[in-house]
């Protein structure tokens, strides 16, 4: 296996983007402009040109509407929407809920920091980090936006009630056999249900920012739950912008960007038209995982809620991307792709393993991919894209959190839609070395030897 060596570390909640304006408004993916075949399972031959051209393919009605409508009844029940009196056929009680949101919330999670503590809010003292530090994501990310109000429910990704109709569900599997080939890794979590909701018409407007997110993932996915009309909040996306990034990336199946990646992304924002995913509930986007994206533009009268999901074949996997805490207000710090840690604060004992060590753990993507080699010359050369017959080739693999003996899943009086991985003690997934060096074992393909 060629390799390009180790890379810098990269802060695992970071995105990769520009601070320049993207220049076009997005317009609607209605479906008079989808390809022949956008109804039916599985690609047709316009769907695989499209694809090899443009990074993505629309798949309307892939999953029937009445498979996910308990988790969207789900949805109503939960402390966002009964704190801020939202009722379901009232859409004047939709309008800039967060209004009503505690500035702080722990709902939904178990008291599992750093072992058995509660997870700590923003003035609680830290033993394994400065007062004030990141916790990371919690089951119920809530965000007042510049112009509207984001809630983000992260513990419903690992349901397995809501996994196995929208991921995992046997249709979104097919497509995803049909595009990556196989073998396919049976997806575990997703990253939830994103709500965007009306916006107070006195609030500025939207404005969209393009990114694309910083974790290894082959192909994403958005699953449209409740339908989605043009200026409705839609998933926003740059078509053929993965065509344009990856050659800039030092390697092919992990992203680390270069100099001509920033150079690519500017591009991108000037000279490609955006497109807004529109549509009806059980409509899905498939879409390279280097497709530059947004949120949307809401200026509706509605709540869009969308599921973000994503999708990777089985392959060696490298190293968790492990982030420790600062302490002594020193900062954040890194693994590397080798599972390296390097203390070099000159207020830390570079020994000390009670330290925070948190993950992105909204993704089913937290493991680099081991091979390094660089990008070839077709990005598509071991994908599928209608090359071969469909076998149902879908493994098993066991999820990261699994891999590393990582608590998840909601336990004891924790409900539904709750959970998370909390903060643990960098010793417990580390070997000092010296000299402020930690290295985390690889633990990621043990499961292939079994």
């Amino acid at each position: 296996m060629s390799t390009t060596g180790t890379p810098p570390p990269v802060d695992p909640e970071a995105a990769f983007g520009t601070s320049s304006p993207a220049r076009h408004s997005p317009l609607p993916t209605t479906p008079d402009f989808d390809p022949v075949g956008a109804d039916k399972i599985g690609l047709s031959p316009a769907e695989i040109d499209q694809f090899r051209e443009l990074g993505f393919v629309i798949k309307r009605g892939l999953i029937p509407p009445d498979e996910f409508s308990p988790i969207l009844d789900f949805w109503w029940q939960q402390p966002p929407a009964t704190i801020a009196n939202m009722v379901p056929n009232d859409p004047g009680t939709w309008v800039s809920p967060g209004r009503f949101w505690p500035g702080d919330n722990r709902w939904g999670l178990t008291d599992n920091w750093m072992g058995n503590q509660p997870w700590p809010g923003p003035d609680d003292p830290r033993p394994g980090a400065s007062q004030g530090e990141r916790v990371g994501r919690l089951p119920f990310k809530l965000t007042q936006d510049r112009a509207e109000d984001v809630w983000r429910w992260h513990g419903i990704g690992h349901d397995p009630d809501f996994v196995s109709v929208s991921s995992a569900h046997p249709r979104v599997l097919h497509m995803q056999e049909a595009l990556l080939g196989g073998p396919v890794k049976r997806p575990r979590r997703n990253r939830g249900i994103y709500a965007v909701f009306p916006r107070d018409p006195l609030e500025p407007s939207s404005l969209l920012g393009p990114h694309i997110d910083d974790n290894p993932v082959e192909l994403m996915g958005v699953i449209i739950l409740d339908d989605i009309k043009p200026r409705g909040g839609g998933f926003t996306f740059f078509p053929g912008s993965a065509q344009a990034l990856y050659p800039t990336s030092a390697q092919r199946l992990n992203w680390v960007a270069t100099g001509q990646s920033t150079e690519a992304m500017e591009d991108i924002k000037t000279s490609i038209q955006p497109l807004e995913f529109t549509g009806k509930a059980g409509d899905v986007l498939f879409c390279h995982g280097l497709t530059v994206h947004s949120a949307g533009l809401q200026e509706s009268d509605q709540i869009r809620m969308a599921a973000i999901l994503d999708f990777n074949k089985v392959r060696e996997r490298g190293h968790m991307r492990w982030t420790a805490a600062g302490k002594h207000d020193g900062p954040r710090i890194n693994t590397d792709m080798d599972g390296l840690l390097t203390i070099s604060n000159s207020e830390d004992d570079p020994a000390d393993g009670f330290r925070e060590v948190t993950v992105q753990w909204l993704s089913d993507s937290n493991e680099f991919v081991l091979d390094r080699s660089p990008p070839v010359e077709d990005m598509f050369h071991d994908w599928n894209l209608g090359q071969q017959e469909l076998h149902g080739h879908i493994v098993d693999e066991p999820p990261w959190w699994e891999k590393y003996n990582l608590p998840l899943l909601p336990t004891g009086n924790i409900p539904r839609g709750g959970g998370g991985t909390p903060a643990v003690p960098l010793s417990s997934i580390a070997d000092y070395e010296s000299e402020g060096r930690w290295r985390v074992p690889l633990k990621a393909n043990e499961w292939m030897k079994r």
